[in-house]
């Protein structure tokens, strides 16, 4: 008996031994996952979810929305980053502007959208403190999102991706859990019938996106079939017409300084002939903060120009009457909105077919205003009949402030000035390698429509001077004066096929000068790039500088070059 009492207690022991060995090792957890350490927010905080990833600053930290009477309001400067820069916040008269075809929309503090809530919310100065509501982003961009907001741990699922997706059923009660694995805590638990969107399945397990918004693991014993879903959007882009002329764009611009400077139309134009078919005149100059200009608008001019053939795009600049601090008008509601009305008045009043901006050296901080003030002028230009363009450096990450992607979009054409790549007071080298063309075509035809794409060469190119004490300066010559030069100088010329471009260098009175041309065969590289990329036009800086054989090469609406 008391072998068969020890056995017996020895069995106990080794089955509630075993129990606990399972239990530890086997058995599912019911442990619950601290849901504000899931999900990082408490209170009126909310996180975001942008296509199933949470959405975390540079450094680390959770983008938080707020949640206020029930509705999402998405931070400003995220909206700008992830969904759409459209939206503009006029700080001078508090209120968000979103620009339409036709029209910009202005929302201001206490007006509503049509559900009577709120478009922002502002809770402090700076737009790293403006708030949008999710409703009005909604409103316009193509985007669907599910919030929930009813517990401590709010979050919103934003959505932008509209592809196919798996999508299953659970069948049996389960658990969604923190990862894959019985012992990971419990997000949630699912009853039968419960959907989920398959996000990644494993061998055992699947991870999920449940419909109240956690993103987790279960066993995949519990799913039923697998189906595909196609999310549907019933999002309407506005429709963003372009006023464009019916042949490739073959532009001169022609530098006017007075009003005196008009008469040199026929000189300017001599040897461009039907060749050209619009000519840029720079005739409005910004003289102040305000953005007041001068004007060297001639009617007469207008008239020879239209006789021969040549639509009139005034050019519009910042810089030709000094330095101007373009933050004065840029930012102020007001300003704008005068400085447009002006300058379409003025184009109407002289009969001109278009305008031309080149605003040049704006500093980042004001890349908003800027394109904002394009957005605007567009609305007016495209209600006047006018056709706007805007001169854009060619596209690097220092001057992407200039939006051509969202330029596009609201003007007409861009012209990618494709010179200056080495520049008066910088290191020596070309004007405009065939590799920085290239780039100007290639960066800008995949930022916007290719056919409204205008590519702005040369007609210049620099002599390049280091003398004795080691110092380097530069002189612009016209390429007409530059192959005189080289003539009367005996340059020896070599192609240098990486660059497109003839090269030759002498040394003259203890300095050595250097010259990287712009000539027939150096255009003609370039001016195939543009053809290949299927672009809306050339343009050249400036008339009266170029050979008359440039013409030839320019001439894309020949039977020649449009086979080519």
């Amino acid at each position: 008996m008391p072998v068969l009492i020890g056995l017996l207690m020895f069995l106990v022991f080794a089955a509630a031994a075993g129990g606990y060995i399972y239990e530890k090792k086997y058995a599912p957890t019911k442990e619950l996952a601290d849901q504000a350490d899931y999900f990082g927010v408490s209170g009126d905080a909310v996180t975001i979810y942008l296509d199933e990833e949470q959405q975390k600053t540079d450094d680390g930290k959770l983008v938080e929305a707020k949640c206020v009477n029930g509705g999402v309001f998405l931070p400003y400067e995220w909206v700008m980053s992830n969904l759409n820069r459209r939206f503009f916040w006029a700080s001078d008269v508090n209120q968000v502007l979103y620009t339409m075809p036709t029209e910009t929309l202005k929302y201001g503090i206490g007006d509503t959208l049509s559900d009577g809530s709120t478009p922002f919310l502002k809770l402090g100065n700076g737009t790293e403190n403006l708030y949008l509501n999710v409703k009005f982003v909604a409103e316009h961009t193509n985007i669907r999102f599910s919030s929930f907001v009813n517990d401590d741990t709010k979050r919103i699922f934003i959505f932008d991706d509209f592809s196919p997706y798996t999508e299953a059923t659970v069948e049996k009660k389960e658990a969604v859990r923190l990862l894959g694995g019985v012992k990971s805590a419990i997000l949630t638990t699912l009853e039968p019938g419960a959907n989920v969107k398959v996000l990644e399945a494993m061998e055992n397990w699947s991870k999920v996106e449940t419909a109240d918004g956690y993103i987790g693991w279960l066993r995949n014993k519990r799913l039923g079939e697998e189906r595909t879903t196609t999310p549907e959007s019933s999002f309407t882009a506005p429709e963003y017409t372009h006023k464009t002329l019916d042949q490739k764009v073959v532009m001169g611009f022609h530098q006017v300084t007075t009003l005196a400077g008009n008469a040199s139309f026929s000189s300017a134009t001599a040897q461009a002939g039907s060749t050209m078919n619009v000519i840029a005149p720079t005739w409005f100059v910004l003289n102040s903060d305000q953005g007041t200009f001068d004007s060297y608008l001639s009617a007469d001019y207008v008239t020879a120009a239209h006789a021969a053939g040549y639509q009139v795009w005034a050019t519009v600049n910042n810089f030709d009457a000094g330095n101007i601090d373009e933050s004065v008008f840029l930012e102020s509601t007001e300003l704008r909105e005068q400085l447009i009305a002006s300058l379409v008045a003025a184009a109407q009043a002289g009969g001109i077919d278009g305008l031309n901006i080149d605003f040049e050296l704006i500093p980042t901080t004001l890349g908003r205003a800027y394109v904002q003030f394009m957005r605007d002028l567009g609305v007016a230009c495209r209600a006047a009949g006018l056709i706007l363009s805007a001169d854009c450096y060619v596209p690097y990450n220092y001057n992407s402030h200039y939006d051509i992607a969202e330029l596009g979009d609201c003007i007409d054409y861009v012209v990618i000035m494709c010179y200056d790549e080495h520049y008066a007071g910088g290191e020596e080298g070309s004007v405009a390698s065939i590799d920085y063309v290239k780039r100007g075509i290639s960066e800008a035809t995949s930022a916007m429509d290719s056919d409204r794409v205008i590519i702005a060469l040369p007609f210049y190119t620099r002599v390049w001077i280091t003398g004795a004490d080691g110092k380097t300066h530069s002189e612009a010559l016209s390429v007409q004066t530059a192959e005189s030069w080289v003539a009367q100088k005996g340059v020896e010329l070599q192609w240098q096929e990486d660059l497109g471009q003839n090269y030759g260098e002498i040394t003259e009175d203890n300095e050595v000068k250097k010259i990287w041309m712009e000539d027939d065969a150096s255009m003609q590289k370039k001016v195939d790039a543009v053809k290949a990329a299927g672009c809306g036009g050339v343009a050249g800086w400036k008339l009266g500088q170029e050979p008359e054989s440039f013409w030839s090469i320019l001439n894309l609406n020949s039977d020649a070059a449009t086979q080519g």
